[in-house]
């Protein structure tokens, strides 16, 4: 087999370009291309090229990326087909958009497709089981609803973490700052301009943050800091952030001696990663609530804050979750927006629960390292090496140059 480090040296001076794109849902598929990108990055250098496609949402996390061109996508397959051509498209890397990955597999660009919720999937949801790889990340565990979609997929690995980063190194966390993560806060099911979430949870993070001694507090996410709501909480507080590329944001984690985060799973494993100090805020969304009881489960259920059943009834949502992720996910916006109108009532119940969350989270035992699991190794690095197998396969033309072994299906708990 061609070595990793001598692929795109021996074929011509053209350089090999990767489409990448995330789904417009919050933040962590931008996060997990990013980490791919610098393993690729590390690798290549400059023989390789990066196309951006779509991805809106996600792009200020991409910032300091070298992206040659941001391009929408068109609607038609000639279209697509057409732009694949003149920007030299060798493979693309696409992160939980079915829709995108299947169109450009079905266009002639070899796909590899990047899941990092594969608990989540039932048959009513569409699934992109002809793509060239199909890397599904590591999960504590994987309900029995999943499997018939799972059994589908064609080419389908397992990956460890996508994180790519290692807690080993870099500066001490600073006495008294915190993060306040408030993630992507958007998703295709919501509608319009809701700020919810925010304005739910916002005033009682800060009152509980000052109250337990922060006074540093770097607040990130999709969020335009003059425009959050104003509040007499952030008073004597010193306020940063906003919309950090990525980089500057794992140093943010990485130097924070509390990080107090919306519970997407990205966010979740770079804090375990860096073995850090952590309060789950309430989820945003149907995933959230997975990874949340994950965290409850895995490191310590005091640091997670969990919507009241006057807020979300789980019962109730469980019985909009059967008829598909998008109903479910309505349903929970639903309840946060009748919430967020009766905030005053929920105020006192959240800041207390989040002070209780805060001490908790300094108790010993209560770091988030054991959320990132014992097996599955470096995902980024996995993801990475398929995505080189790949571009080398189609630029050789050579059938030898194999992919590692299709996973079909066996998946081993991890410990």
């Amino acid at each position: 087999m061609t070595s990793i480090g001598s692929l795109f040296s021996t074929h011509g001076e053209e350089e090999p370009v990767i489409a990448i794109t995330g789904v417009q849902f919050g933040w962590g598929s931008v996060g997990k291309i990013a980490a791919v990108m610098d393993v690729l990055r590390a690798r290549h250098g400059d023989r390789l090229g990066f196309v951006g496609l779509a991805s809106a949402l996600g792009r200020p996390v991409l910032g300091a990326h070298p992206i040659d061109a941001w391009l929408e996508v068109p609607a038609g397959d000639g279209e697509l087909a057409t732009l694949v051509a003149a920007q030299r498209i060798s493979a693309a890397l696409v992160v939980l958009d079915p829709e995108l990955a299947s169109r450009l597999q079905s266009v002639g660009v070899p796909v590899v497709y990047l899941d990092s919720l594969p608990f989540l999937w039932t048959d009513r949801d569409e699934l992109p089981v002809d793509v060239e790889a199909y890397c599904a990340q590591l999960c504590p565990a994987l309900p029995q609803a999943c499997w018939p979609s799972l059994r589908r997929i064609r080419s389908l690995h397992w990956v460890g973490p996508v994180v790519g980063m290692a807690g080993v190194d870099g500066p001490a966390p600073v006495p008294g700052r915190a993060v306040l993560n408030l993630g992507g806060l958007e998703s295709p099911f919501r509608d319009g301009d809701d700020n919810a979430y925010l304005s739910l949870v916002l005033e009682s993070a800060l009152t509980a943050l000052r109250d337990q001694g922060f006074r540093e507090l770097i607040i990130t996410g999709n969020v335009d800091l003059d425009r959050l709501p104003r509040t007499s909480a952030a008073t004597g507080l010193s306020i940063r952030g906003g919309r950090l590329p990525r980089g500057k944001f794992l140093e943010a984690l990485r130097t924070a001696e509390l990080v107090v985060t919306s519970p997407g799973r990205t966010t979740l494993l770079e804090t375990a990663s860096l073995n850090q100090r952590c309060v789950v805020l309430p989820p945003q969304n149907l995933s959230q609530i997975v990874n949340a009881a994950d965290v409850a489960g895995q490191v310590d259920p005091r640091i997670v804050v969990s919507w009241p059943t006057d807020v979300v009834d789980e019962a109730v949502l469980d019985t909009h979750k059967a008829r598909g992720e998008a109903e479910a996910v309505r349903y929970l916006y639903g309840c946060i927006a009748a919430a967020a109108q009766r905030r005053s009532e929920h105020n006192s119940w959240l800041t207390a629960r989040l002070s209780e969350a805060i001490k908790a989270s300094g108790q010993p035992g209560a770091r988030m390292a054991p959320f990132s699991g014992s097996t599955g190794g470096d995902g980024a690095t996995q993801v990475a090496d398929i995505v080189d197998l790949v571009v080398e396969r189609t630029r050789t033309g050579l059938a030898g140059v194999r992919l590692p072994g299709g996973s079909n299906f066996a998946y081993s708990q991890p410990a």
